[in-house]
């Protein structure tokens, strides 16, 4: 693997291109994670080029447009590259930090100087443009201190709205499954979206139900912190969990185009595993009947 910046030196706000080229054997799939950040730099475009035959072997190129807005010595930040193997066992390889240099967009001399101020200009004539500004600010200001004492007197008769109750996690999760359902992404062949959307459904499901850090947690630190404390999360169990996110990995990461109707069960797994691992509701107990008064009696 081999990394490549241009240009270096470069000036604030100029369109810098980052090129990672990456070899690998034949059989093998290499990708750039979808979304990838690399802060503080600005990603304006990401484009993967095809796999090029190199004897034996595949090359690909990777290519990052960025722009930096700060002089002075800087540096791409690193990343990640996955690759799938033969077997289908995804792997991470991790693309280092590239420095580079910012120049400021300063005057061409070697040592810059201050330029004294202009003197002062002679006005013959009444500067009326002045006093209109001056006059315009003074109401506006007026008007805006007269608002805010207004909204104040309506603020303080108004009565507190009243708390709506928090959504349960399980009808969060219920009622994004069903907009995915009736969504158009698999009928569109944007088979990814629709993934990427399934796991952060039930990635949020695991995360507000059972208080386990899922969003913004990797498939592998997920199954790690399940082994170590199982029971939070029953009934379910942590390895048709962490089943369901490495299939969902390899569409999402390794490009396997699964079909419709795995989507679908897909689908269907995540809102079985919600629908059995929602609390039960509490019964609310009846009143107890008030006693018969006199009249009622016999």
């Amino acid at each position: 693997m081999s990394t490549r910046l241009s240009p270096d030196p470069s000036h604030v706000g100029d369109l810098l291109t980052l090129e990672v080229i990456a070899a690998y054997p034949r059989g093998y799939s290499v990708n750039l994670p979808i979304g990838v950040k690399l802060d503080p730099l600005h990603v304006v475009a990401v484009e993967e080029g095809e796999p090029e035959a190199t004897g034996e072997g595949l090359r690909k190129t990777f290519t990052v447009q960025l722009q930096h807005f700060a002089p002075g010595p800087a540096s791409v930040p690193g990343f990640v590259l996955t690759w799938v193997d033969e077997r289908g066992a995804i792997q991470t390889l991790a693309v280092p930090a590239v420095a580079f240099t910012v120049d400021a967009l300063l005057a061409n001399e070697a040592e810059p100087q201050r330029k004294p101020e202009d003197p002062p200009i002679s006005i013959e004539y009444p500067n009326t443009l002045a006093e209109t500004v001056a006059y315009s600010v003074l109401a506006t200001l007026a008007a805006a201190l007269l608002g805010w004492f207004a909204l104040r007197r309506l603020l303080r008769r108004r009565k507190p709205a009243p708390m709506m109750p928090a959504i349960p996690p399980h009808r969060l999760a219920l009622d994004a499954l069903e907009e995915l359902e009736h969504s158009s992404l698999l009928g569109d062949g944007r088979v990814q979206d629709y993934y990427v959307q399934l796991t952060e459904i039930g990635k949020g499901y695991l995360e507000r139900r059972f208080g386990v850090d899922a969003l913004d947690r990797t498939t592998d630190e997920i199954r790690r912190a399940l082994l170590r404390d199982e029971a939070r999360i029953a009934p379910l169990t942590a390895s048709e969990v962490v089943a369901f996110l490495q299939r969902c990995d390899m569409v999402k990461f390794a490009r396997q185009l699964p079909q419709e109707d795995a989507a679908h069960e897909e689908l269907v797994f995540v809102r079985g595993s919600v629908e059995r691992s929602a609390p039960t509701p509490v019964p609310v107990p009846e009143p107890p009947a008030a006693p018969p008064t006199e009249a009622e009696q016999p």
